[in-house]
């Protein structure tokens, strides 16, 4: 499921043995205080789409973004609702199951990924966490992470570029080795992933020092508001979690939670006035999920389709959209250097920016 263009090139340097290397772990708290840098101006750099695809300009100024994953939440839910062959309860069509994501994807913003409309995907070759989520922050496809054990990336993530430019960033998630994926130096800015050892918080449905979405919504939400971040990463991981236990139905009570989190995500905003207006709000996921729906991986290339839905004053709210071609996770950088101003990544892995989701017209 993953394009010829990216597999070649990512099959030519598996074979010469590029490799992630180890970074430290350091995390906020909750409770340091951060200094406030500037904002992020929009830079000398490119601040069109790339001359391979439509000359497409989105819609207003550089703004704020908040970027949220859902782990392991397939395509399926998203765009189709309760799955009758899993559940013995009554179907729900998307907007009794994930009404923000499905507001988001239908009439306030635009999704990328939709049945009938084109695939979007994570390039692995294994599709897991990890991987998927260095793609997703780098921009580029995962070459020498290719499962949950890799160490921290050596690639600049689109984070690391926002704070490098001026901007005030953090990053949030449930599940630990995510923080792996979010920079090449911890301790610059805003990092918390896990509970960090705290036995006060019962990691269930996760293991280890995974941090239960409801506590990490929490301090992400909070630090939205208080901080007003250029961009704010929020990784939830429980759908994942229930996943692997073949819960179907505490996947989609999980599902529903972290669609509630995007409607406070939102709420919030409103409460920010002309800053909240300006952010871009977009949702997807690392990776989706096997037929057999409880496992994922290289194993199984159905489970690299993954969604992508998004909002704010720079997307055109048209629905469900028509890729020319298929998407990646490395395509989200991109998309989102082109909202920040920041420079395009020319690199030959690069992921290429979504235009579709700036076009006025289909």
């Amino acid at each position: 499921m993953t394009g010829g263009w990216m597999r070649a090139a990512l099959l030519v340097l598996l074979t010469i043995g590029t490799s992630c290397a180890a970074g430290r772990r350091e995390a906020w708290s909750g409770t340091e205080s951060t200094p406030i840098p500037q904002r992020a101006s929009q830079g000398a750099g490119e601040a069109t789409i790339s001359e391979q695809v439509s000359r497409v300009q989105p819609r207003g100024a550089a703004g704020p973004v908040v970027l949220v994953t859902i782990d392991g939440a397939r395509w399926q839910e998203i765009f189709g609702g309760t799955d009758t062959e899993l559940s013995n309860h009554p179907r729900r069509l998307p907007s009794d199951l994930v009404p923000h994501i499905a507001s988001m994807a239908k009439e306030r913003g635009a999704a990328v990924g939709a049945p009938g409309k084109g695939t979007m995907a994570a390039t692995g070759p294994n599709f897991v966490s990890l991987p998927g989520y260095t793609e997703l922050l780098t921009g580029r496809a995962p070459v020498g992470c290719q499962d949950n054990d890799c160490d921290a990336t050596r690639t600049r993530t689109l984070l690391d570029e926002v704070h490098g430019a001026g901007g005030k960033v953090a990053a949030f998630a449930s599940w630990e080795r995510l923080e792996r994926a979010a920079t090449v130096r911890t301790g610059r800015f805003v990092v918390s992933c896990g509970r960090h050892g705290d036995d006060s918080i019962e990691p269930w449905p996760g293991e280890g020092d995974f941090r239960p979405d409801r506590y990490t919504a929490k301090i992400a939400l909070e630090y939205l508001e208080s901080e007003r971040p250029d961009i704010l990463f929020l990784g939830l991981g429980e759908p994942d979690e229930y996943a692997h236990k073949g819960d179907y139905d505490g996947y989609l009570s999980s599902l529903a939670y972290a669609d509630s989190v995007v409607g406070r995500v939102f709420d919030t905003l409103e409460r920010m006035g002309a800053r909240g207006a300006q952010t871009t709000v977009m949702v997807t996921a690392d990776h989706g999920r096997a037929r057999d729906f409880a496992n994922h991986g290289g194993f199984a290339p159905e489970s690299a389709r993954v969604w992508f839905v998004a909002a704010g004053p720079s997307i055109t709210a048209r629905g469900h959209v028509a890729s020319a071609s298929e998407r990646h996770l490395a395509d989200v950088a991109p998309t989102l250097r082109l909202l920040l101003g920041l420079s395009r990544d020319r690199s030959l892995l690069a992921g290429r920016p979504m235009d579709e989701l700036f076009a006025s017209s289909m």
